[in-house]
C-alpha cells in the first residue's frame, strides 16, 4: 500500500503535465489570428498574427479637429517571438463556447464599436462578429478578452516604426 501512496503525487504530476501541455498544443493549434473593429465604418485597427511570427497591424490615426472622414491609417509590418504568439492564442482559445451573440443581447448601446475576430486554422476560419454596443455581462466578458488581444497586439505594433501611411481624405 506504501508504494501507491508513494505514486499518487507522481501521477497527479504527470497528470498535470499532461493538462498543461494539451492546453498549450490547443492554443498553438491556430495558424493565423486576425482583428478588425471598426466605428460608423471608419476603420479603428485591424492586425493579423501569424504562427510563423510574420504580423501586421494597421491604425487609423485622427488629427485633432480633422473632418470625420479624414484620418490617415498606419501600417506595421513585424515578428513576433513563438512565446507572444502563444500567449495571444492562448487568450484565444479561453473564448468562450458556445459564442456569444449579438443577436442575444438584451442591453444594447447602438452606435458603438464592432468589428471581427477571425480564428484559422488547417480545417478553415472562424469569423467571431461582435458588437461592443452588447452590455450584457457576459458579452462583455468576451469583449474583454477581445480587448486583451486587441490591447497586446498593438502594444507589440507600437514599438515598431510605420512601413507605410496611407492619407484618408482631406486636402
Amino acid at each position: 500500500m506504501r508504494p501507491a501512496v508513494m505514486l499518487a503525487p507522481l501521477l497527479l504530476a504527470a497528470c498535470a503535465t499532461a493538462d498543461a501541455g494539451a492546453q498549450s498544443g490547443q492554443a498553438a493549434e491556430y495558424d493565423s489570428i486576425g482583428f478588425a473593429i471598426s466605428s460608423w465604418g471608419r476603420p479603428i485597427d485591424s492586425w493579423e498574427v501569424r504562427a510563423d511570427g510574420t504580423a501586421r497591424h494597421v491604425k487609423r490615426v485622427s488629427d485633432e479637429g480633422a473632418d470625420f472622414r479624414t484620418y490617415r491609417l498606419e501600417h506595421r509590418e513585424f515578428t513576433v517571438a513563438p512565446a507572444d504568439f502563444r500567449r495571444l492564442a492562448a487568450i484565444a482559445a479561453k473564448l468562450p463556447q458556445p459564442r456569444p451573440a449579438r443577436d442575444e443581447c438584451e442591453q444594447l448601446a447602438t452606435d458603438m464599436p464592432y468589428g471581427t475576430l477571425s480564428l484559422s486554422r488547417g480545417d478553415g476560419t472562424e469569423e467571431l462578429r461582435f458588437d461592443i454596443g452588447c452590455l450584457d455581462a457576459p458579452y462583455q466578458a468576451f469583449v474583454g478578452r477581445l480587448r486583451a488581444m486587441d490591447e497586446l497586439v498593438t502594444e507589440w505594433a507600437e514599438q515598431r516604426p510605420a512601413t507605410r501611411v496611407d492619407q484618408v481624405g482631406g486636402p
